[in-house]
């Protein structure tokens, strides 16, 4: 339905925003919160060799210093050249030995045993500041330039793709759950349809031929209400499978060459001959040069839109009315087909509603309900263009432009 498709396609392009508005949330908080909360603290080493003092052939750290080490849970030592201890401030004891140049070189990047390290050169030597085990994830990740360069400018896309997938899968289920649903309801509205048909054309057939045999003016005028209100009901039963069946798209819409004058004459002559009712009077008015006029359309669908709109007039016109449908063309070479009585017309805010966009998908409401919603979607589904409006009479007036 294309009421409910732009409001799905309103709340996809709602999610999707949405989505790809908490994805950079997301990363902003988890920025925010890795800077603030995630960077391990390590003490400044210029700091530390200040208050480093070498007394009688000892180093010494001062007080404070190593109150600030020894809150941080933090070890410091300190290696000569050679790799030997100078220093050392809470080390373990399985890291006090002699290190190689093999080992300085491992440690410097990594771990030193397991344990998280910082290495500073100093004028003494090496300065290592370390962790507890376990506490910091440290890892060296080493890259081409370009390669980082083109992730940084490809993580958008990356994002959005990523978006997508995440709201189009879970679109896509609901459209094919929506869909089956609305097929078994087609499915079921036509077998509806079908099994009234059959009951009701006895009901026809017996009116019919009651009013046709009976001698009895009550009898027959009784059998007349029961045909009249039977074909009602049928036109109905129609109205809503074709309903039915355009809502969920019809198919292909299979469109014929058809000289538009003569659809018109059958169509008006059918409709008067369902009514026989002198009150309602039809006048076909067709321009001289549109005559020949032949237009591609479907003629099914087309005879079922005309007849509501006749029907419209005659059901709320009890009293009679006269009916103009007239096919013209103006001066930008535009043809119209319009239909026009001079009954009791319509208000405008109803005029107003039945012009909306999507009127054709509302519920229907009051007396011009699925009979005008059907003129609108077939005129739609033929790309034309329909209005309706107040009447020259003060009637009820819809113009057609066929193209």
């Amino acid at each position: 339905m294309r009421g409910n498709r732009e409001r799905k396609i309103q709340l996809i392009a709602l999610v999707f925003l949405l989505t790809i508005f908490l994805l950079f949330a997301d990363l902003l908080i988890f920025g925010i919160f890795v800077s603030r909360n995630g960077m391990p603290y390590y003490p400044d080493s210029e700091e530390i060799m200040e208050h480093l003092h070498k007394e009688k052939g000892e180093y010494r750290l001062a007080e404070e210093e190593s109150k600030k080490l020894s809150g941080a849970q933090q070890f410091a030592m300190l290696l000569d050249n050679g790799g030997n201890i100078l220093w050392s401030e809470f080390l373990p004891k399985e890291l006090r030995k002699s290190y190689t140049l093999q080992d300085v070189a491992k440690f410097t990047r990594y771990y030193l045993e397991d344990y998280p390290v910082r290495t500073y050169v100093v004028p003494e030597g090496l300065l290592i500041i370390g962790q507890k085990k376990e506490q910091i994830w440290k890892y060296t990740l080493e890259y081409k330039e370009g390669v980082i360069r083109n992730l940084i400018e490809f993580l958008p896309l990356f994002l959005l793709f990523n978006a997508l997938i995440l709201v189009s899968v879970p679109i896509w289920i609901q459209k094919k759950r929506a869909k089956q649903k609305e097929e078994e309801r087609t499915e079921w509205i036509a077998g509806v349809s079908h099994d009234i048909r059959t009951p009701l054309a006895i009901v026809l057939g017996n009116a019919e031929m009651i009013a046709a045999t009976t001698e009895s003016e009550e009898i027959k005028d009784r059998a007349l209400r029961i045909e009249k209100q039977g074909l009602r009901l049928r036109r109905l039963v129609e109205n809503l499978n074709l309903f039915s069946k355009l809502s969920f798209g019809y198919g292909n819409l299979e469109k014929e060459k058809i000289q538009v004058s003569r659809f018109l004459r059958k169509t008006i002559t059918e409709m008067r001959n369902q009514t026989e009712d002198e009150r309602v009077q039809f006048t076909l008015d067709i321009q001289e040069d549109l005559q020949g006029l032949v237009l591609g359309f479907n003629e099914n669908l087309m005879e079922r839109a005309l007849m509501n709109l006749l029907y419209n007039a005659v059901q709320h016109n009890p009293e009679g009315c006269e009916i103009t449908v007239k096919l013209y063309q103006d001066e930008k070479a535009h043809v119209f087909l319009q239909v026009e009585d001079n009954g009791c017309g319509l208000e405008k805010a109803a005029l107003k509603r039945l012009n909306k966009k999507n009127y054709e998908w509302e519920p229907s409401t009051g007396q011009h309900g699925l009979g005008l919603k059907i003129v609108k979607q077939v005129i739609s589904r033929h790309r034309w263009k329909v209005q309706f409006r107040e009447g020259s009479q003060g009637g009820f007036l819809c113009r057609i432009q066929m193209g």
